[in-house]
């Protein structure tokens, strides 16, 4: 289908963005969705600390915990351009969720930022009855360069036994880092979407990819072994038409299934990389977040 109005429109009005990405614009915190509480905590990982974000709901616990990375350097993302996207999720859900500051590759590079997401995901697993958290319903997920980051935390933990995850989100997911072309690509959708709607996959591949033998299993998760694949929890996945990555994140789904794994795809028609948190008037913003609160909490 056309692209949506809404988002052609910014698009005309704001050629620039096409290359340099759409930025978050926030409301002011007393127009964001309310949740019962927000508390910053840091997670001490000896060498270093990386800041987290908690949203508690009204709910009463032992709460599901999801833990939430945002898109990185894939979408100029943090904590704050996610807030709305986690208060929603919350308050939604009633699921207590956990956001990660992982570090950037533009401070500390590769795997770093995987490292980080591992170590705190592993901390808040052990931590989770301090969290008021339910220790059986403990759940991930992300955006985007964070969707990446959410699934092969998993693949890492199916591989080290350190812990076991009930389910996992992944919005528009980059799946497949070894591959770096455009043009050549196995997936039709980086020829036609790369670089016309705000994301440039070559800048986003960057921020994650590294050389380190120990961690190169964990990379590109489409590439992994079936028997591995096989473990994954319960997944959700959504795509985008107009995205990029929208064709890798489809057959990571296939993959996924053929492996007799129990998977959710949802494509969204219409629609671009990271609309969940850029384009509060798309048609489909609240969809995806009901999608998700219902994937949560079934």
């Amino acid at each position: 289908m056309p692209l949506h109005h809404y988002i052609e429109q910014y698009f005309q009005n704001n050629p620039q963005a096409r290359q340099l990405g759409v930025p978050v614009e926030n409301p002011p915190i007393d127009k964001r969705p309310k949740v019962l509480n927000i508390e910053e905590l840091e997670v001490d990982l000896k060498t270093h600390k990386i800041p987290i974000r908690i949203y508690t709901p009204e709910e009463k616990p032992p709460y599901p915990l999801y833990i939430y990375f945002h898109g990185g350097e894939y979408m100029q993302g943090n904590l704050e351009t996610d807030d709305v996207s986690c208060r929603l999720i919350s308050s939604l859900s009633g699921v207590k969720v956990i956001a990660v500051d992982y570090r950037l590759a533009s401070t500390q590079p590769a795997p770093a930022a995987f490292h980080d997401c591992y170590n705190v995901t592993k901390w808040v697993v052990e931590h989770a009855k301090q969290l008021d958290g339910d220790v059986k319903k403990i759940m991930i997920g992300g955006a985007s360069g964070g969707g990446n980051l959410a699934t092969v935390v998993v693949l890492k933990s199916i591989v080290t036994g350190d812990f076991r995850l009930a389910k996992q989100v992944l919005h528009y997911p980059a799946i497949d880092l070894h591959d770096d072309e455009i043009k050549g690509s196995e997936y039709q959708s980086r020829m036609l979407y790369n670089a016309r709607y705000g994301l440039d996959i070559a800048k986003g591949h960057n921020s994650l990819k590294h050389e380190d033998p120990d961690s190169l299993l964990f990379l590109s998760p489409i590439h992994a072994d079936t028997t591995l694949l096989a473990q994954m929890p319960q997944t959700l996945i959504f795509t985008a038409e107009y995205d990029p990555l929208c064709d890798e994140g489809e057959m990571y789904a296939e993959k996924l299934k053929e492996a007799g794994v129990d998977v959710k795809l949802v494509r969204f028609d219409g629609d671009i990389h990271g609309f969940m948190q850029r384009f509060p008037g798309s048609p489909d913003y609240m969809r995806g977040y009901d999608i998700t609160s219902e994937f949560l909490i079934g």
